[in-house]
């Protein structure tokens, strides 16, 4: 081995030292050193899971419980190439974060959409009133509203047979906190709910 393969060697081991400290769907990403300075400034994490890039969740120094139900915001109209790095800074203006959900392609670039969820409620109002329509660029309009939590499940194909009461009990045994089962008949196979 020479002088230069050894320091090509090094210098490709110290490389694949530092990616590894970088978090999942920040590592590659188009804007990777702007992210990384967002996360460096701010002390929050960031982590990429099931189409969403997660930033916070919960911020650094949080003590307490979750957030309640109306501390959240959806985000929609976002240009496909604006990432966290410019999201952040915006949102924040208006309140503390406590954690912001980035759908993501598989490309790499935002879905257009995210949600926002502030520490407190009036946080997500005082949101909703100065960042709807705000101009992220030049003639790019955000739209921002309340997020509605939409606390049901679909589960489709079961036996016609079946009562909603035996449909509940099978669920009951699975997991908790199920309050209601709808069933509705299915429209393609009358054997069915």
């Amino acid at each position: 081995m020479t002088a230069e393969d050894s320091i090509a060697a090094m210098s490709s081991d110290s490389a694949a030292g530092s990616s590894a400290k970088v978090p999942e769907g920040v590592a590659g990403a188009p804007n990777e050193a702007a992210l990384l300075a967002l996360m460096e400034r701010t002390g929050y994490s960031m982590v990429q899971e099931n189409g969403q890039r997660k930033y916070g969740g919960p911020p650094p120094g949080w003590e307490g419980p979750h957030p309640q139900r109306g501390c959240e915001v959806f985000v929609g109209k976002i240009p496909r190439d604006v990432y966290e790095d410019e999201l952040v800074p915006v949102f924040e203006a208006v309140g503390r974060i406590y954690e912001l959900r980035l759908m993501m392609d598989f490309d790499g670039k935002n879905r257009g959409y995210a949600f926002v969820m502030y520490c407190h409620k009036h946080e997500a109002k005082r949101a909703v009133r100065e960042l709807n329509n705000y101009e992220i660029r030049p003639g790019r309009l955000l739209g921002v509203c309340c997020s509605v939590d939409n606390c049901r499940l679909f589960i489709g194909g079961i036996p016609k047979m079946k009562k909603r009461e035996e449909i509940l009990e099978e669920i009951a045994k699975v997991t908790e906190g199920v309050l209601d089962v709808i069933v509705y008949a299915s429209a393609a196979d009358k054997m069915k709910n």
